[in-house]
């Protein structure tokens, strides 16, 4: 079965796994979590890619059943949101601040 992945820069990718189902079955309906009162967001829906498919391409349009966006790279930093992250923003801050004074000072002695 193939299965297809919107790219932000475009596109589709395309995956290929041996999971088959025989013509005329349904498939299994994709569990939606709702994090909002409105509903679920559109990046968030599509059907569980299976662990064994395989990159098998991509192209302009969407072939067979389509998996949420893989939203890898889109955190920004990747350490924003968390506790240890934030503290060691602020802590960067901080020491940088402290520098700053320092040269500050000697420029104006």
């Amino acid at each position: 079965m193939i299965y297809s992945r919107w790219r932000a820069d475009g596109g589709y990718d395309y995956f290929r796994s041996t999971k088959r189902y025989g013509l005329g079955d349904d498939l299994p309906t994709p569990r939606l979590q709702a994090v909002h009162a409105i509903g679920v967001p559109s990046t968030s829906i599509g059907r569980d890619m299976p662990a064994d498919a395989r990159w098998a391409g991509r192209g302009p349009l969407a072939r067979g059943a389509i998996v949420p966006m893989d939203r890898s790279g889109m955190s920004g930093l990747g350490v924003l949101g968390t506790t240890a992250g934030n503290l060691a923003l602020l802590t960067a801050a901080a020491l940088f601040g402290w520098w700053l004074r320092g040269q500050l000072k000697r420029e104006w002695a």
